[in-house]
């Protein structure tokens, strides 16, 4: 937390050392900030918030990369396809081992990818339901799911 507080007071000093502050000098401060942290963090032994918003990066571009290459599947589904190859189904995606943001956040994004909805969450939490656009291979489903969205999830959040 207090490097957090340390990056963001670097990111307002750059800002407010600007002729007009605003939002381009901040971020500008942030990564500037954030260099100097990165470069810093053998002597300040806190390298849980470096590593952590390394892992928001990366979740994000993996994150967008998986949204697209779904979308372009799924135009290709949807206009090449035969109707009667489609295999639409439910998948049971296991939970268990997230914690209840975690679990937030991935059906969020499981969702927000075309050709996937989360569609429900047991009682116990333990396990969500995923209706797949193309489910004839259901851990083909959930490899891709723990690939690129939970793996990439998990290196920001712990």
């Amino acid at each position: 937390m207090r490097l957090v507080l340390l990056n963001l007071l670097l990111a307002l000093v750059w800002m407010f050392l600007h002729a007009r502050p605003g939002l381009g000098p901040f971020l500008t401060g942030y990564l500037i900030g954030y260099a100097l942290l990165w470069l810093f963090a053998p002597v300040l032994r806190e390298a849980a918030y470096l590593r952590r918003t390394a892992g928001l990066l990366r979740f994000v571009l993996i994150f967008l990369r998986e949204f697209i290459v779904a979308n372009v599947q799924v135009l290709r589904l949807v206009v090449f396809a035969p109707r009667a190859s489609l295999q639409p189904g439910f998948i049971l995606y296991d939970v268990s081992e997230l914690r209840p943001l975690e679990t937030l956040l991935l059906s969020h994004c499981i969702t927000l990818t075309p050709g996937t909805v989360s569609v429900d969450l047991s009682g116990d939490a333990r396990t969500l339901v995923v209706h797949a656009l193309e489910a004839s291979d259901p851990g083909r489903v959930r490899r891709g799911i723990d690939r690129n969205l939970r793996a990439p999830l998990l290196a920001f959040t712990r």
